[in-house]
């Protein structure tokens, strides 16, 4: 495998394009793949994000180049990649699979930093990106649909009532997301050593760089974790949440229950791990707590990602969030 060049990710004249046998999509797709994880340069959800956008990538210009038929693929390699391709490729994205604009702009993102790189190793002579902007993206409309508090507890409390092997499981999983405002990423990626019960709080594990993060949850909440264990399948996995195989949760497994919950109790079907943790942010800031303390407990960096990071004392922070008690009450299951 080649080793990609410590200058990926960073400003810098690109190489001269590499002689010999023209390389495959696939292998600069790996070795670019390999560079974001071996090289920390994208948090882990980011990476995740990013390789999912670039698979579809690859299975769009197979199919638009008919490069793949019954039984049988062609190589596609890199001079497939032109602007054209590209714009195929947004359009397809627009037009058929009806991405919105902020879709649209994290998966331009994802092309933008792929192609980057391979100029930068030298594999590509100039950027197809090159002149294609991304959409314009209010970040106060990203935040638009949440689950209001009455909805919230409409959710809990009927997840709470349905007779399921999985009712526990669910019911813990939905309390972590509005009570602790968890990304899916940290949630999937929970253990059972990261529950400090003596504590009453969460050790979350998050962003690029594994950060960390106490996360307090209110005594009803540890209560539903609690019971949860007791009934969980016997497994010898140190992850939290498991399936129904005794195996780690992934982020498409917790994504569909959310959908499924949200569906079944004829919420806004637009709700989705992630807005969940938007509602969390929107019942603390609606229940009064200062939005210094929301910054801390959802494990932002700074409010507007430019203002200098104010740092809250941890005593503060747990006692402005449990004292303002923000969240539904949490009905136990029969």
């Amino acid at each position: 495998m080649h080793q990609p060049q410590d200058s990926a990710e960073r400003p810098g004249s690109p190489r001269t394009p590499e002689a010999g046998p023209p390389r495959t999509f696939d292998q600069c797709l790996e070795d670019y793949l390999v560079y974001l994880k071996v090289g920390h340069v994208k948090a882990p959800s980011t990476v995740a994000e990013y390789t999912r956008d670039l698979h579809l990538f690859r299975s769009f210009l197979l199919r638009h180049l008919g490069l793949r038929t019954e039984g049988e693929q062609a190589p596609l390699y890199l001079h497939h990649l032109t602007r054209q391709t590209v714009r195929a490729f947004l359009l397809y994205l627009q037009d058929e699979r009806r991405n919105n604009r902020f879709t649209m702009a994290r998966k331009i993102s994802s092309l933008r930093s792929f192609f980057r790189f391979l100029v930068r190793e030298g594999w590509l002579a100039e950027n197809p990106m090159e002149g294609i902007d991304r959409p314009r993206v209010n970040p106060r409309q990203v935040l638009r649909r949440y689950l209001s508090f009455q909805d919230a507890q409409r959710l809990l409390a009927g997840t709470a009532e349905t007779e399921e092997p999985q009712t526990w499981r669910n019911l813990a999983l939905l309390t972590v997301f509005i009570y602790g405002g968890l990304r899916v990423s940290e949630l999937t990626a929970l253990r059972l050593a990261d529950v400090r019960w003596d504590e009453g709080a969460l050790e979350v594990l998050h962003g690029k760089g594994n950060k960390q993060r106490l996360v307090p949850l209110p005594p009803p909440a540890l209560e539903i974790l609690s019971e949860y264990l007791r009934r969980r399948p016997a497994t010898s996995s140190p992850f939290l949440f498991v399936n129904r195989q005794g195996k780690q949760m992934n982020r498409s497994s917790v994504y569909f229950i959310v959908k499924q919950l949200v569906r079944r109790f004829g919420l806004d079907e637009q709700i989705s791990p992630h807005r969940l943790r938007h509602t969390c942010a929107t019942l603390l800031l609606e229940a009064g707590v200062d939005l210094r303390y929301i910054q801390e407990f959802l494990g932002h960096a700074d409010i507007s990602t430019t203002q200098i990071y104010t740092h809250v004392s941890r005593s503060r922070l747990w006692q402005a969030i449990l004292e303002h008690a923000p969240f539904p009450e949490l009905k136990r299951p029969r």
